[in-house]
């Protein structure tokens, strides 16, 4: 098996490298993370018997990591990743995916929101060469990662390459990438057939009132309820009802209510959380305007 392994790959690779070269031909995806490639070297380690894979040791070492991505790499099977460099490595037998995917895939923890939600749903008629990524906050982050090795690996197990926070470069397969970190990153799905994660329907909705200028203004965004917002009503109620800020749902309502003619019991409850006097506005970039919603609590100064 080791011999016929060697014989698909080149000469220089050993025994062990070429029955993990094996691996990445099946691992799926264009490139993969120090913790992914540590992984499959333990996936070689419990296949070793009866592959004459001469390992020396009985479990995987950080040292059998570093000779084995040597070997890799000198056979030309992975390489620093373009874009990320020695934080992924590019599988070079695999073909290329996307921005969309590659940052997905380097990094767990984000997902596609704000202005490049909005194009995925078809809210927006709007193109932009810049793709918006939301993730948790270095500490929700951190808290994120240990779930998914937890998950990965199984309580008390542990690795010398753990997953770490990884820093986004400015492009990404010639798209621009900007990333936003709050404590309070939102609900996704997982796009089918793709290894892209996408904020929900509901949940794009409601980052258009958190940061209308991450989805193109807040002029543009009561275009988009005004188009959209009926076929998705009860997603969107749903969202704005689960947010934490009293500011959000005094948006929502008097967009759904005051604008769109929209009514709900869930969407009437809001109107308590209004603040007689305050000066909350529909877009938190724009000045206070004298316009003012009365049920609303809120300044209209769009």
């Amino acid at each position: 098996m080791a011999e016929q392994l060697r014989g698909t790959y080149p000469e220089r690779l050993t025994r062990a490298g070429a029955y993990l070269a094996s691996l990445l031909d099946d691992y799926g995806y264009p490139v993969i993370a120090p913790f992914d490639l540590f992984e499959l070297i333990r996936k070689m380690f419990a296949e070793r018997e009866g592959k004459a894979l001469y390992l020396r040791e009985d479990a995987p070492t950080a040292q059998t990591y570093a000779s084995l991505r040597t070997n890799l790499r000198k056979s030309g099977i992975i390489a620093s990743d373009r874009d990320y460099k020695s934080r992924l490595f590019r599988i070079i037998g695999s073909p290329d995916l996307p921005a969309d995917e590659i940052t997905c895939l380097a990094d767990p923890t984000c997902h596609l929101s704000h202005l490049s939600a909005m194009q995925r749903w078809g809210l927006t008629e709007r193109v932009s060469n810049t793709l918006i990524l939301t993730r948790p906050d270095r500490a929700g982050g951190a808290a994120m990662l240990q779930t998914i090795m937890t998950a990965r690996l199984g309580p008390g197990n542990d690795t010398p390459f753990p997953l770490r926070r990884i820093s986004h470069p400015e492009t990404v397969r010639r798209r621009k990438i900007s990333v936003y970190e709050t404590k309070l990153p939102g609900k996704w799905i997982k796009v089918r057939g793709e290894q892209t994660r996408l904020s929900t329907i509901g949940q794009t909705f409601l980052d258009t009132l958190q940061k209308p200028e991450y989805c193109g203004g807040m002029a543009h965004v009561l275009d988009v309820w005004k188009n959209n917002a009926r076929t998705y009503t009860d997603a969107i109620i749903e969202a704005v009802d689960q947010a934490e800020t009293a500011l959000v749902k005094s948006r929502a309502g008097y967009i759904l209510e005051e604008r769109l003619g929209i009514r709900d019991p869930r969407i009437e409850k809001w109107k308590a959380l209004g603040q007689r006097g305050s000066s909350r506005k529909l877009d938190p970039s724009a000045p206070f305007a004298s316009t003012f919603s009365e049920t609303w609590m809120i300044s209209l100064n769009v």
